[in-house]
């Protein structure tokens, strides 16, 4: 039987958890948390979510739109995930035909995406104009285990719950931390409404783990917590305003994060990080992460 290639709608939100679970052990990812991004994504992002079905089953996944907090003109991203047993079958290239024929249409002309580092990938992805830019290394922390001893907070420096604080206070810290990230994509341009139904409201930001820290009675650091159902989180950001390095705010940020997840009956804690961010890479293995996966972005420009 023929591939069918459709539009994904409310009810498609399991597959795309499915899928990426199955593929990749570090996907922090739930039903519920695929189901509210979809509803709150602004329209201005052109969003097309696709699905591939044989027989019934699911064989692939993907998803392309505009990078709306960048003010890189054309800045759009593309994804796609086709199960193994399915591959090499052409679907992979009609997905890919499909989401970039769309971004063509709504002036999606800069192209990021990410994938693994295999051969197939890259040839894959480099007979479509890309290029290999950044590795981004994946990490794993067993939150059952004993953590480092939480670093000093320093004077005029303390950790509050996100259920604490406002989100215009978590966003201004988000906003300007996001703005030193190794990338292609500057988020240099993030709306604070948008920010707020996507991030702030969203229902796998978990408010009692997520971490600001004030420092000399300011919003200084921060650490995002999302977590899944299964007891395992994902560390969705964590920076420093510019006025505030130097001082480890976001070591103790992510210290007092981390325990607060593991209070809540969090076990696994997940991230990624670039490998120009040095920075944040010696925090996180001073920790305790250890490398457990490792991808590239890949970019048409």
């Amino acid at each position: 039987m023929a591939f069918s290639i459709r539009p994904a709608g409310p009810g498609d939100e399991p597959a795309f958890v499915a899928i990426q679970r199955d593929l990749y052990a570090y996907a922090v990812v739930h039903e519920e948390a695929f189901r509210h991004h979809w509803a709150t994504e602004p329209a201005r992002a052109h969003a097309l979510r696709l699905v591939a079905e044989e027989d019934g089953r699911v064989a692939g996944v993907g998803r392309a739109g505009l990078s709306i907090s960048s003010s890189l003109p054309g800045a759009s991203q593309l994804g796609l995930l086709v199960r193994p047993d399915y591959r090499g079958r052409g679907l992979g290239s009609e997905l890919f035909d499909r989401l970039s024929a769309h971004l063509e249409a709504v002036g999606g002309t800069r192209i990021e995406g990410w994938g693994d580092g295999d051969e197939a990938t890259v040839r894959f992805l480099g007979t479509r104009g890309f290029t290999q830019r950044h590795e981004l290394r994946y990490s794993h922390l067993n939150l059952a285990g004993p953590l480092p001893a939480a670093p000093a907070a320093g004077e005029h420096v303390r950790a509050v719950p996100f259920a604490e604080t406002t989100p215009e206070e978590v966003f201004a810290v988000d906003s300007e931390a996001v703005l030193d990230e190794p990338g292609d994509t500057p988020a240099d341009a993030m709306d604070f409404a948008e920010w707020r139904s996507t991030i702030w409201e969203a229902p796998d930001t978990d408010k009692a783990a997520s971490v600001l820290v004030y420092a000399d009675g300011q919003p200084a650091a921060y650490t995002l917590v999302e977590t899944d159902l299964d007891r395992r989180m994902w560390s969705g950001g964590t920076g420093t305003r510019r006025a505030f390095r130097g001082r480890g705010l976001a070591k103790y940020a992510k210290s007092v994060a981390l325990r607060r997840a593991a209070e809540r009956g969090i076990t696994d804690a997940f991230t990624t990080n670039d490998e120009e961010n040095g920075p944040m890479l010696a925090i996180n293995e001073w920790l305790g992460y250890r490398p457990c996966g490792a991808q590239f972005s890949y970019l048409r420009a």
